[in-house]
């Protein structure tokens, strides 16, 4: 009897230890990959009564940013297009090449990323070599642009 008991004790124990260490092992699989929290890709949206703009970062090497940006307006041709351009200190400078209205154009762009997304750059502009740009980069304000903000979603 006392061999039964001391088997059927082993035995608990044995069972015990093995749940406790798949347990672990499991726990320890679940944990949460440490990601890059500077990584900006994915998709952010603004959406002002019936016009929806989109800057989606498709790609985030070190400082090189590249993406799409849409401007759907709701009674206005829309614009849509491809951007690369540098992400560091907060701040995307880019070169926006897009269609609008049949014909294709060259704009400079620039975000300042917010807790929630990015906010568009706006300041004077002046064509140079038919590419427009920004009179000084130093002068450009984040008050008053598009507040963009994270989607899980991109637009079609």
């Amino acid at each position: 009897m006392k061999i039964k008991l001391f088997i059927a004790a082993a035995m608990v124990t044995a069972l015990y230890s093995c749940s406790q260490a798949n347990k672990s092992e499991s726990t320890d699989s679940a944990t949460p990959v440490k990601t890059n929290e500077a990584s900006i890709k994915g998709c952010y949206l603004y959406t002002l009564n019936r016009d929806t703009f989109q800057l989606a970062i498709t790609n985030n090497n070190e400082k090189a940013v590249e993406g799409s940006l849409i401007y759907n307006f709701f009674e206005k041709d829309d614009s849509k297009g491809t951007f690369t351009g540098t992400y560091e200190n907060g701040i995307l400078i880019g070169e926006y090449k897009f269609q609008a209205e049949g014909k294709s154009s060259v704009r400079q762009i620039t975000f300042k990323k917010t807790r929630d997304g990015f906010v568009e750059g706006t300041g004077e502009i002046k064509n140079d070599n038919g590419k427009e740009i920004f009179a000084s980069l130093s002068a450009v304000s984040y008050d008053s642009g598009p507040n963009y903000q994270h989607s899980e979603t991109c637009l079609p």
